[in-house]
């Protein structure tokens, strides 16, 4: 019987880590649902990801492997996967501990890219392709020795009454009401590539709020707030306060009541993005195609090529010339252009 006709039960997704990884495989999960809603899906993760997964209505499990597991740990999670008899995996993740796990499973059926190194552990290999594409689209590639194909990009990320509770108790407490215009700002990420110069992200604020009287909100995660006194430090007009660090949940609960995002390429712009909010996101050294949806003006990247990203030689890099370099007159203009083609603030002040 072939992959693609086979009646599959019950079913392992892998993709151990990151937060933005984790959800640009939402779409790959609604289609398998969607194609076997019958059978048992379980997915497999490391913390904090699982949070991204936890309200998930396509799954049926999320299996938890804590990065810090002991020996013991892992072979329980280890013997668990192998007692529970999966028919199907699939490995998003395809680095070598997620291929020994998906080997390690007994599935009859095993499906990953065809890394160097990986063959032996799968029964169906997928060749990577040449073109660059939005990685929720390449992890998809995945499914078609299934023969399914995505209804959309869109990426999910489901959250429950309470996030939503805290958002509107945040909105309350900073005296923000329904016709505020509130821009979300996160100038934070922990790989230096990746963070744009403070005082870049200070201008377009102070003009966000000069020009369109916006409400600007900081967004930020876990040891990340000097980040963002950075740019405050910057601005000549006043920013809304800070706030404690939210869960992974209520953050993205936070961007549904935000009208517009602006941050670097990070996890954060993800949960915008899953939220139907316009983004505009700052590109280091990774590519921007591979992060931005494809095919629309809600979302918008800016970037810039030094010459030498094709062949980057971080941390070796001296200079991060790829974000150091992305002009901040670009971003202004990304912006702008989408308050004004979505109408998002009709009266300017």
């Amino acid at each position: 019987m072939s992959v693609k006709t086979y009646p599959f039960r019950n079913i392992l997704l892998i993709q151990l880590r990151r937060i933005g990884d984790v959800l640009m495989t939402t779409p790959s999960i609604r289609a398998i649902r969607k194609t076997y809603p019958d059978a048992h899906i379980s997915f497999l993760t490391e913390p904090p990801s699982n949070q991204v997964l936890r309200y998930n209505p396509y799954l049926s499990e999320i299996l938890v492997s804590q990065k810090k597991a002991s020996l013991r740990e892992y072979c329980l999670l280890l013997w668990q996967i192998r007692q529970s008899n999966f028919d199907l995996v699939i490995d998003f993740f395809g680095n070598p501990r997620s291929a020994l796990i998906s080997w390690i499973s007994g599935a009859e059926y095993r499906i990953g890219f065809d890394f160097p190194g990986r063959r032996l552990y799968y029964t169906q290999h997928v060749a990577l392709k040449g073109k660059e594409t939005y990685a929720a689209e390449h992890k998809s590639f995945l499914l078609e020795p299934l023969k399914i194909s995505l209804d959309s990009l869109e990426l999910d990320f489901f959250v429950d009454h309470s996030d939503r509770a805290y958002a509107n108790s945040l909105f309350e407490h900073m005296n923000l009401g329904k016709n505020d215009f509130v821009v979300s700002i996160s100038p934070v990420s922990r790989q230096p590539y990746k963070v744009w110069p403070a005082q870049n992200f200070s201008g377009i604020a102070d003009r966000l709020i000069e020009k369109f009287g916006a409400k600007v909100l900081f967004t930020y995660g876990p040891g990340e707030e000097h980040f963002v006194e950075r740019v405050r430090q910057h601005m000549c007009h006043k920013a809304l306060p800070d706030y404690p660090v939210p869960t992974l949940r209520q953050a993205k609960a936070i961007f549904e009541k935000v009208d517009l995002h602006l941050g670097n390429d990070n996890g954060l712009c993800h949960f915008a993005i899953a939220a139907g909010i316009p983004t505009v996101a700052v590109f280091g050294k990774p590519k921007a195609v591979n992060w931005t949806p494809p095919g629309q003006t809600r979302h918008r990247a800016v970037e810039y090529d030094p010459g030498c990203k094709i062949h980057c030689s971080y941390p070796r890099c001296d200079h991060l010339n790829c974000i150091n370099g992305v002009e901040p007159e670009k971003v202004a203009g990304a912006t702008f252009d989408l308050i004004e083609h979505f109408q998002l603030k009709k009266i300017y002040v």
